[in-house]
């Protein structure tokens, strides 16, 4: 059977701060490697004026150097302070921004809309629970949602848009970031030590490996399997 890998690449910089014990950033490139899913071209019936008439939807973005956008780099096991971080959510041209996004435990997500027509974002957790369900009839308004477990969840629009999609990964790590448009991501003030560091994308899925984070400089690479596209 074939099989499509994502790679990470990770370099791990760290250094001894006068608190008396190691810390390090975490860098780093999420690369595909494999044929990615063909883009899905949806015809648009209503709210043309807005959303216009047809969308593009991507499984998986590809950038410079096969380099993975959208992908959400955690270190599990690493010690921290949790620090809350609200996010944002906005609705534009009847897509769902940003895409995806990683807000830590306790935090609240401001929902907006900035189209002149009916939205609203649909949150259903891991379990298929809903997460959250608000309508934002009124470009401009903002209503809150506060993030109260760790989760992924994904967006949609129940409003006749079917093609609008969106994550928010609700962690309880305090290391983490989501890779750019080229793949690339940078964790910092990592605690020197063995760990798991977690990669997520909406298409690939959820996997772990291994990473030691130790003094100096270390290069790694990570291949995550990916599920075969039928």
């Amino acid at each position: 059977m074939n099989k499509i890998f994502i790679t990470v690449v990770m370099l791990a910089f760290v250094s001894a701060p006068s608190l008396g014990f190691a810390q390090g950033i975490v860098k780093g490139k999420v690369v595909f490697e494999g044929t990615p899913p063909p883009i899905e071209k949806v015809d648009v019936k209503s709210d043309t004026d807005t959303c216009g008439t047809s969308k593009e939807v991507s499984k998986i973005l590809v950038g410079a150097d096969q380099g993975v956008a959208n992908a959400v780099v955690k270190i599990i096991g690493a010690q921290g302070t949790l620090v809350p971080k609200d996010g944002a959510l906005d609705q534009v041209k009847c897509e769902f921004l940003p895409h995806v996004q990683v807000i830590p435990v306790g935090s609240k997500l401001q929902i907006t809309s900035s189209d002149a027509v009916l939205h609203n974002a649909h949150g259903f957790s891991e379990d298929g629970s809903t997460a959250f369900n608000i309508a934002v009839p009124i470009p401009g308004m903002e209503i809150p949602a506060t993030m109260k477990k760790p989760d992924i969840i994904k967006l949609r629009c129940d409003a006749g848009h079917t093609w609008m999609s969106g994550y928010i990964v609700v962690t309880d790590s305090p290391f983490y970031a989501v890779t750019d448009a080229s793949g690339n991501f940078s964790i910092e003030n990592v605690p020197s030590g063995d760990y798991q560091v977690e990669i997520w994308q909406e298409w690939a899925g959820k996997q772990t490996q291994p990473i030691s984070v130790k003094e100096g400089e270390q290069a790694v690479i990570y291949k995550l399997e990916a599920p075969k596209v039928a």
